[in-house]
């Protein structure tokens, strides 16, 4: 990480992205390919000023490839840390680094925390999906913080009652929660509607999910507790990270390479355009000028804080729908999302999951292969009771799956008004 001027962030992000393209075209057999086959050389690109001449890459290149094509040919894949996304088109990938990758993320995000108010002594609670420990994990940064008494870290499931995570949330009594601000809200709603002590954190760090005004409004009001927002994605686990004087975003400048492209060209301060990531601290699997799918607006060269961090203004990411149901329950969709989507989901190609109406919901799936009757099953059985009885579910098989009227693909989706107050069920 570094810290300092403009100037010297700039000479190590230059620095880094070359010594980045040497190991890639050396180590990396997709990349050496991408390269001869554009007649490219890693000398070719002085820096970032150079970065166009390197051709895009999605994660539709990238997913039907073997790791041995994708990975670092030096590092044994089995000693990688993994991460397996669901994936904003419908379609599972994994990501893999190695320890000491992963832990240089993790200090980037404790960065960002501190930069957003997270103090040494806090106790901070992450209410989120739960995930298997990864086995190459030994977790020794946070066990040997919490051995100090540095720092306090709790984990909740997200995916429970809204009662039950604020009953948990009181008996923590958290200086700082963090979480998707998609489950956040069912807890503010929670609080907002039942008379039961609130819940006063200093600060709410949410991320994984486009913080909407409408979202930060309830969250403000539920916690009492400014709200500051994170991006970030699994291949690249910060990109950015509020400014508290300017409510900007600083850009994780020294982790990565965003670019926001409008028409092929840098978007200016205030444009929308697409985000295009490198990576600077992905050696073992690169990403090198990584169509991410999402539409943001650009801000400034340099925040006006004075930090060194170039800005993003606005996240145009697609914010995932909740589900109402019948019965007045409100349900995050990465709780029945989370029943195929891991690690037994490799007879489906491409997903998508739509509440039609309120007692309705749908499971669009483009598989991998035939026969798949008994997959389908299974997911029916392991889904529908989480829905109720008074929900009718079921699994379509298609050869395609629509886009949005916009261009769009929308994994999750629903097509029922959420309820308010002044439009009650």
């Amino acid at each position: 990480m570094i810290w300092g001027s403009r100037e010297k962030l700039a000479a190590h992000r230059d620095a880094e992205l070359r010594r980045l393209l040497v190991h890639a075209y050396e180590r990396v057999p997709y990349y050496r390919k991408l390269f001869d086959r554009h007649r490219l050389h890693p000398r070719h690109v002085r820096g970032v000023v150079d970065l166009d001449l390197i051709p895009i890459t999605s994660k539709q290149d990238l997913r039907p490839l073997p790791p041995g094509q994708v990975l670092d040919s030096g590092v044994d894949p089995s000693r990688l840390l993994t991460a397996r996304t669901s994936g904003a088109t419908g379609e599972p990938f994994v990501i893999r680094r190695t320890w000491l990758e992963d832990k240089r993320n993790h200090l980037f995000r404790l960065r960002a925390f501190a930069s957003m108010g997270l103090g040494l002594g806090d106790r901070r609670v992450a209410v989120g999906v739960a995930r298997r420990s990864d086995p190459n994990d030994r977790k020794l940064i946070g066990r040997t913080l919490r051995a100090l008494g540095v720092a306090g870290s709790y984990r909740l499931d997200g995916l429970q009652e809204p009662e039950l995570i604020a009953r948990e949330l009181r008996g923590l009594r958290p200086d700082v929660i963090t979480g998707m601000p998609g489950i956040l809200c069912r807890v503010a709603d929670y609080l907002a509607s039942n008379a039961d002590p609130a819940i006063h954190p200093r600060l709410l760090i949410v991320g994984g999910e486009v913080l909407t005004s409408v979202m930060q409004r309830r969250l403000t009001e539920a916690f009492g507790a400014p709200v500051r927002q994170t991006y970030s994605s699994h291949e690249f686990p910060l990109l950015a990270w509020e400014c508290a004087q300017t409510g900007e975003l600083h850009t994780c400048d020294d982790g990565v390479i965003l670019e926001v492209l409008r028409d092929g060209r840098p978007a200016r301060p205030g444009e929308q355009g697409e985000a295009v990531v490198t990576s600077l601290n992905a050696f073992a699997m690169p990403f090198i000028r990584y169509r991410l799918g999402d539409i943001i607006t650009m801000g400034e060269d340099r925040c006006r804080c004075g930090q060194p961090f170039s800005t993003i203004r606005h996240i145009q990411g697609r914010a995932i729908d909740c589900f109402t149901l019948p019965d007045g329950r409100v349900i995050h969709p990465y709780q029945l999302l989370t029943t195929f989507i891991a690690g037994g989901d490799s007879w489906i190609r491409q997903y998508q999951l739509l509440q039609e109406r309120r007692d309705r919901v749908v499971l669009r799936v483009i598989p991998t292969e035939a026969g798949v009757s008994e997959q389908v099953r299974q997911v029916e059985r392991a889904v529908s009771p989480l829905l109720g009885p008074g929900v009718e579910f079921a699994v379509q098989l298609l050869d395609h799956i629509p886009l949005e009227p916009t261009g769009k693909f929308r994994a999750v989706r629903s097509l029922v008004p959420p309820v308010s107050a002044s439009n009650p069920a």
